[in-house]
């Protein structure tokens, strides 16, 4: 009999109660194990990312530490993921599920863990303000298209008419249209990017991926102008073809590009039942993560890498309705209305650093 086995032999011997404190002691000296770990990886200040740190008192047990950079007080979870979390072990299990199974719907999360609905969705957008969009340099044979989602209020409340938060399902390209950017090279090279609502332009791209593609890249798109004409500006050659075509010959086509499109649309529109244009960046961030992840033999320690090294999950977790503010007014002609009410003492507030956080 392995130790495991015996472990589990003992346990469902003990009595009810006993069995409940055991559990309970072993929580305690999990969420212990881990504060340890936290507190071994503190080489910088998360403020102003400089290693002039010293420890100064604990508080409540917990190790805190102090900048003499910055002369700032923080702990080793400051703005991670799971920051300010009490259930840390029910948080690393919703994690794991939501890896291993993929996006459940809320109630699901929630009635299976014990949570309420609303930790069941703070804790899934905190996971996912964790992953940062990190895209390679495209190189060679470089596919690209614009994929459109409907404008989404959904889950905003006050809307006059909250039948309608789904914006219109009118044709062609129209200014309810939300537009995500997607590139890919033939190396897997992906990048997938939300970035504006209404008709692509050329500015949209050079924004968003026009310092990644290399000059001695080959663009292959349809015939859109926008894809043209940033093609044109940057000298760089580009293919393309009519879209009722779709490939302009056997090397140069964009089918990697819409078999990715029509994943990510699976997903998001038939699972999900449909994303918010707030949460949209958040969610493409993670589908493209996952693809590029998907061959690892351990996605979760990917993960649990991740979110150990982000101290910026925090700021973009509580600043998310302003950069959603942010991006109605400067890049769409929407109204931006019935604002959330919801807010946090330790949010960041300071406009340099929300800039270099900006999501879209």
């Amino acid at each position: 009999m392995t130790p495991s086995e015996q472990i589990k032999d003992i346990f469902q011997k003990l009595p009810t109660d006993k069995q409940n404190q055991l559990l309970k002691d072993l929580r305690s000296l999990r969420n212990k194990s881990l504060t340890s770990i936290e507190d071994s990886s503190i080489v910088e200040c998360p403020y102003c990312k400089q290693t002039d740190i010293f420890k100064n008192g604990k508080h409540k047990g917990t190790q805190r530490y102090k900048c003499k950079s910055c002369n700032r007080n923080f702990k080793a979870t400051t703005g991670k993921a799971f920051y300010g979390i009490k259930k840390r072990v029910k948080f690393d299990e919703y994690k794991s599920i939501m890896i291993k199974e993929g996006l459940l719907p809320l109630k699901q999360m929630s009635s299976r863990l014990g949570i309420s609905h609303q930790t069941a969705f703070d804790w899934r957008h905190k996971i996912l303000s964790s992953i940062n969009r990190e895209t390679e340099n495209f190189n060679g044979i470089t596919e690209i298209d614009d994929l459109w989602f409907l404008y989404s209020q959904k889950g905003r409340q006050g809307l006059k008419y909250s039948r309608k938060r789904g914006g219109s399902k009118r044709k062609g390209d129209n200014d309810f249209q939300v537009k995500m950017l997607v590139t890919m090279d033939r190396k897997q090279s992906t990048d997938l990017s939300v970035v504006r609502i209404g008709r692509l332009k050329s500015s949209d791209i050079k924004r968003k991926v026009g310092e990644k593609i290399s000059k001695t890249a080959t663009l292959v798109s349809d015939k859109h102008s926008s894809i043209s004409a940033f093609a044109k500006q940057n000298n760089i050659e580009h293919i393309n073809f009519k879209a009722s075509d779709h490939i302009a010959d056997s090397q140069h086509h964009v089918q990697t590009v819409n078999n990715l499109a029509s994943r990510i649309k699976g997903k998001l529109n038939h699972t999900l039942r449909g994303v918010s244009t707030k949460y949209l960046q958040n969610y493409s961030n993670w589908f493209q993560f996952y693809e590029s992840n998907k061959n690892s033999n351990d996605i979760v320690a990917e993960v649990d890498k991740i979110i150990s090294k982000n101290h910026d999950a925090w700021n973009v977790f509580t600043n998310t309705e302003n950069f959603y503010k942010r991006f109605i007014k400067e890049y769409s002609k929407r109204t931006y209305r019935c604002p959330t009410k919801r807010t946090w003492q330790n949010q960041l507030k300071d406009t340099m650093t929300l800039a270099n956080l900006f999501i879209y």
